[in-house]
């Protein structure tokens, strides 16, 4: 009997539900040994595992496989909404594995992230999506006394499918996998490796090992003088180079290049003894050099025995800021001529106008260490980045920085030609070195006054600032021979004075903000404020500053007491709290710090929201309009 048209359909859509049914069935009678996984309406979730077979303290990775019907795609772990969709509230991806007890589960590995264009409202735009067969590792250690027998790993996904003009509602997909456990002597023969686990990177059991809790991500952002991209984050070669090229930059950073001068005229000093200048220069670089080994020994907890700290959290410690604003003053005197008085030769040696190796490695080591309040556009993810890699890859980072910074020096020591043609020493390099001096007195007042955060010691180093242009009025009509030269430097003094007193003014000024300031106060007292703000509606703006951290007044001065930032911090769905490190502990912000930036330090600006999860944050240089649209999103 032949049956009609429409019974025909509906008889063959019932049997295919029947099938699809017998089938999951059938395969729920037997244990999963490999995979079990389940689907969705566009994606399909399974978990395996990298060893069917394992022994006691072995550590392998599980694969969560999210294999995406074609024209189909799922939102990233940190789903990155571009402005034209800032209405759109899309869902994270999200897995979470458990083991059984005893049985340590790592971070996840993320996978590749693809730029896929949409039209949900409007014209077509580019959003990051996981899409095709896209692969998160899970890696697991099972515990060195796990009982011979059968270990199940189960977990849940969530995720939420779109395709080019709609997102389906979101879905929670439960996977499984078991694996058997067996003596060591007991293990099969190692099976051939599997592409799958190729990407899976195994270091993280390093990291494990050492503690680390922190997720890292298959990619890591950067923002470098605005630019901002995207790399792998086993993509070291690129990373190092990175780190090369910010550390190059450091030199034309307003904290280094009043130290440029004196070692050019250092450098053409020892020009015509090339055995001088080899090995001078060659222990200037090296200082510098070993400047950031040094930082990155303590940042990663080396020498402070395994207590990490932040970039910049070094300037926080009273011996370190004593130790260096001891170090600048007295090579600042020394450059002032004033060690032509009876002093004791020690003091001589740290004169870097004298070709003494001391003196040279110090300046070398002040050069980098006046660098690291300038890092923050420079170096700022790197370092974020750096902190969530094993400790050899953070300290390697570290150097390469340093090398970057000393290759223009170890250019100009490899090509003494280089060196003639630059000005030479005379009447006006002398006058120079003088100002620059009475600078390196004023920086040595700037670091002693990081161990107040008040203000008043602005006005000390602003009034020293400026007596080095009075100075360089006088000193140039004393020593320079030509009226056009007197004049040039009498215009730059003027100029100089009146941007010291301009700035000195904005610097011990509050701005028309009415600020809510955490100082020296416990980091849950920070917490609690802002759950509260969010709690009642509000926006919660938070600025972590320094004294010493010379980006964020520049960033405080250029966007949040702008016009733009005025309005919108005084605004009355806005809560503005500043937080001051200029001398905090440990439990006074810099957690909060590594929570947000991931170890990037500060400038830090921060923006919650009521109802995010996260806080949308700046750690280099932005506009007021960026703000605008932080808050507003």
């Amino acid at each position: 009997m032949t049956l009609p048209t429409p019974l025909r359909r509906s008889t063959s859509v019932l049997i295919a539900h029947l099938l699809t049914i017998a089938l999951a069935l059938f395969g729920a009678t037997f244990p999963a040994t490999a995979q079990l996984g389940g689907s969705t309406s566009k994606v399909k979730v399974s978990l395996q595992s990298q060893k069917s077979v394992a022994a006691p303290g072995d550590q392998f990775a599980l694969a969560v496989i999210l294999d995406h019907a074609k024209g189909w795609h799922t939102q990233t772990q940190n789903p990155k909404v571009p402005e034209a969709l800032k209405d759109l509230a899309p869902l994270a991806t999200v897995i979470k594995i458990d083991g059984p007890k005893g049985t340590k589960v790592g971070p996840i590995q993320w996978p590749h992230a693809e730029l896929i264009e949409v039209g949900f409202f409007g014209d077509p735009v580019k959003m990051e999506f996981f899409a095709g067969k896209a692969v998160a590792f899970v890696p697991v250690q099972i515990a060195p006394d796990a009982a011979i027998g059968t270990l199940d790993f189960r977990g849940t996904v969530s995720i939420q499918a779109c395709d080019e003009s709609q997102c389906l509602q979101p879905e929670d997909v439960d996977v499984s996998v078991s694996i058997e456990i067996k003596p060591l002597d007991q293990l099969p023969a190692a099976p051939a490796a599997s592409a799958l686990y190729a990407d899976f990177d195994a270091s993280v059991f390093a990291r494990m090992n050492a503690g680390a809790t922190a997720s890292p991500i298959a990619t890591s952002d950067f923002d470098f003088i605005g630019f901002k991209f995207s790399l792998n984050r086993n993509q070291y070669l690129l990373i190092f180079g990175i780190a090369l090229v910010a550390g190059f930059l450091l030199n034309l950073t307003p904290c280094v290049l009043p130290v440029i001068p004196i070692k050019i005229l250092s450098l053409q000093q020892q020009a015509g003894h090339p055995g001088k200048l080899a090995l001078f220069g060659t222990v200037y670089c090296v200082g510098i050099v070993a400047t950031f080994l040094v930082l990155g020994l303590i940042i990663f907890g080396v020498v402070t025995g395994g207590q990490k700290q932040d970039w910049g959290q070094i300037f926080t410690s009273a011996w370190f800021t004593v130790i260096m604003a001891t170090i600048v003053g007295a090579m600042g005197l020394g450059m002032m001529g004033l060690f032509t008085l009876s002093l004791p030769q020690s003091v001589y040696m740290l004169n870097p106008s004298h070709d003494t190796v001391f003196g040279n490695f110090m300046l070398g080591v002040l050069t980098a260490v006046l660098s690291t309040p300038c890092t923050g556009p420079l170096l700022g993810a790197t370092i974020a980045w750096a902190a969530t890699q094993a400790p050899w890859v953070g300290l390697a980072t570290f150097v390469v920085m340093g090398i970057g910074m000393a290759a223009p020096y170890a250019l100009l020591i490899a090509f003494p030609k280089l060196i003639d043609s630059m000005p030479k020493a005379g009447p006006g390099g002398e006058l120079l070195k003088q100002v620059l001096g009475i600078l390196m007195i004023a920086v040595a007042i700037f670091l002693l006054s990081n161990l107040t955060p008040e203000k008043w010691p602005w006005y000390a180093v602003g009034g020293v600032a400026m007596a080095a242009g009075v100075w360089a009025i006088v000193g140039g009509f004393r020593m320079l021979r030509t009226t056009q030269a007197k004049v040039i430097v009498t215009v730059c003094a003027l100029a100089w004075i009146g941007a010291n007193a301009l700035g000195t003014r904005a610097l011990t000024s509050e701005g028309p903000v009415a600020w809510k300031k955490f100082t020296n106060q416990p980091e849950s007292a920070v917490r609690e404020a802002i759950a509260a703000a969010n709690k009642s509606g509000k926006t919660v703006v938070i600025d972590f500053t320094a004294k010493w951290c010379t980006n964020c007044h520049v960033i405080e001065r250029a966007v949040l007491l702008s016009e733009t930032g005025v309005r919108l911090l005084n605004s009355d769905n806005v809560v503005p709290m500043k937080i001051d490190l200029t001398n905090a502990g440990q439990d006074q912000g810099w957690g909060l710090v590594r929570e947000i930036s991931g170890g990037g330090g500060i400038p830090l600006i921060a923006i919650y929201r009521p109802g995010a999860e996260k806080p949308t944050y700046f750690s280099s240089f932005f506009k007021p309009s960026d703000l605008e649209a932080a808050i507003g999103r």
